[in-house]
């Protein structure tokens, strides 16, 4: 019965685990596209006159750090999320072992 109750303390500690590395994996990869997608702007604006590079280079570099900020405002409170996620499955499994041991 005990190994049962820490077979599944080690589960949901892995699957907390898992579910924190995918958010980062997911938060990691929305940064990389926004700044591929903010580098893209910068190329497709080099076809045009030195002023206006200049200028689409200025916008690129914004629009790039708004998309940077966005992403990172988005993984931060996905991995909030997940944590709360982590530590109210800790609390069923502490409750679950306690009344293992009592019952």
């Amino acid at each position: 019965m005990l190994q049962e109750t820490m077979k599944k303390i080690t589960d949901a500690e892995s699957e907390a685990d898992e579910i924190i590395r995918k958010a980062k994996e997911e938060a990691d990869y929305t940064v990389a596209a926004a700044k591929k997608e903010a580098a893209d702007m910068i190329a497709a604006a080099g076809s045009a006159s030195r002023e206006s590079m200049k200028s689409a280079e200025g916008a690129g570099r914004s629009e790039e750090e708004k998309l940077t900020v966005k992403a990172m405002d988005i993984a931060t409170a996905e991995i909030a999320h997940l944590r709360e996620r982590a530590a109210s499955m800790e609390g069923e499994v502490t409750s679950m072992i306690i009344a293992e041991l009592v019952g």
